[in-house]
Parts: C-alpha cells; sequence; structure tokens
C-alpha cells in the first residue's frame, strides 16, 4: 500500500496541481479496505463454520470457567462459615467437637487437618488430656496431613508428654522438625532442652540452650532461653 505523505508535485501547466498523493492513498487505501473485507468474506465462507464453532468454544469455556470459579468461592465461604460456627466457644463443648467433626468427614486438606487440631486443642483445654493426646497422635502418624499441621501437632504432643516420656521419645518425636529448620525448629530445640532438664542431663540442656542463643529468635525467646540457663547453674 502507498506511503502517506504530504509532498505535492505540480506541472508547469499554469501551476494547477496535476495529482496529490494524499488523495491518492487515501484511494488506494479505500481499495485496500474492499479487497480486505472481500478476502475476509472469502475466508468466512471457506472456513466459517470451524471459525464459529471455536467462537462458541471459546466462550462456552470462559463462561464455564466463571461458573467454576464462582462455585469455589462460594464453596469456600460456606467452609470458613462452618469453620467459624464450629470454632465458635460453646457452653458444652461437645457441641463444638460434633460440628468439627462434621467438617473431617465431610472436607479434605486444610480445613480437616485444622479441624481434627482444634478438637486435640478443646480436648486439651476442658481436661480431656487422654483423648486430645490421642487425637494429636492420630494427626502426627497421619500420612495424609499437611506436614505444617502436623509439626504444630507434633510440638503440642510434646509439651504434654514431656514430663511423663523419657529423652529419647521426645527427641525421636522432635528431631525431624529441628532438622528441618523450619518455623517450629527453635520451639523443638527448646522442647529438646526441657526434656533433657527432665531427664537429669544437665550439660545438654545447656548446650541445646546455647545453640539456641547462637541461632536467630525474637529477643523474647532469648530472655526465656537466659532464664533457663541461670536456673541450670543454681541448680548445680
Amino acid at each position: 500500500m502507498a506511503k502517506n505523505t504530504n509532498k505535492t508535485a505540480k506541472s508547469s501547466n499554469n501551476g494547477r496541481q496535476y495529482f496529490n498523493l494524499d488523495e491518492d492513498t487515501a484511494i488506494f487505501e479505500e481499495v485496500d479496505e474492499e479487497l480486505r473485507n472481500e478476502k475476509f468474506k472469502q475466508l468466512m465462507n471457506k472456513y466459517g463454520g470451524a471459525i464459529l464453532s471455536v467462537i462458541v468454544l471459546a466462550l462456552a469455556i470462559t463462561v464455564g470457567y466463571e461458573k467454576i470459579e464462582q462455585w469455589r468461592i462460594n464453596k469456600a465461604e460456606k467452609r470458613n462459615i462452618q469453620y467459624t460456627q464450629a470454632i465458635t466457644p460453646n457452653a458444652n463443648y461437645e457441641n463444638n467437637i460434633v460440628e468439627l467433626e462434621n467438617i473431617v468427614h465431610t472436607e479434605t486438606g486444610l480445613y480437616k487437618d485444622i479441624a481434627q487440631l482444634q478438637i486435640a486443642n478443646i480436648l486439651l483445654d476442658n481436661n480431656q488430656k487422654e483423648k486430645g493426646i490421642e487425637v494429636l497422635n492420630k494427626i502426627c502418624n497421619d500420612a495424609n496431613v499437611s506436614q505444617k499441621v502436623k509439626e504444630i501437632a507434633t510440638i503440642k504432643l510434646a509439651t504434654y508428654k514431656i514430663d511423663s516420656s523419657s529423652f529419647e521419645d521426645i527427641n525421636t518425636m522432635l528431631t525431624p522438625i529441628i532438622s528441618a529448620n523450619g518455623s517450629w525448629a527453635p520451639m523443638a530445640k527448646e522442647l529438646l532442652a526441657m526434656s533433657a532438664i527432665y531427664n537429669k542431663d544437665f550439660a545438654l540442656a545447656k548446650k541445646l540452650y546455647n545453640e539456641l542463643l547462637a541461632s536467630n529468635i525474637s529477643d523474647d525467646f532469648k530472655s526465656r532461653v537466659n532464664d533457663m540457663l541461670a536456673s541450670i547453674n543454681e541448680a548445680q
């Protein structure tokens, strides 16, 4: 297609403009547009059915995707409402457990995992230690539970068993968390140090506490560790 230009050419015939490139360009563009329209008509005549099918399919996919997304949002909202109702304190804590058990039996993934953890919390908070520990053990031994929830359950389980279990048992529970060096590792090491104290191994406890002081922990955490080290030194 001819390029647009502002230049004009004049003949020597009485100074009249012989031709104008702007006007010629407009004509060429109009002809080119007509040719393109004609090609488009030919294309539609030849492939119109297939193109229309693709358009319809694309629209169907888009609409379907939007409906699926809306369904997922609605389901998530219902889950949140259900979970909120289940953990809202009730005069009879057993009613909360029934609601949470319903989530455990009907949901999968994180909702199910957290519901199980919350059941254990409610039982432990209401002096149902054996039942609470039983639920925590179940979470820790369930391969389908998310790793983060399993770590929380393990930490909580260790706190309830630390005064009645051997150092070896607590060490077996907590070492995987410490080795993973995740967000729960410092607390796991602190619990392991406490287990060492319960089992009269003060040297090991001091070693673990000093490792904590050398790691990246909060000032409050360091203060607690220093208090424990001071207590050990006084006891010795």
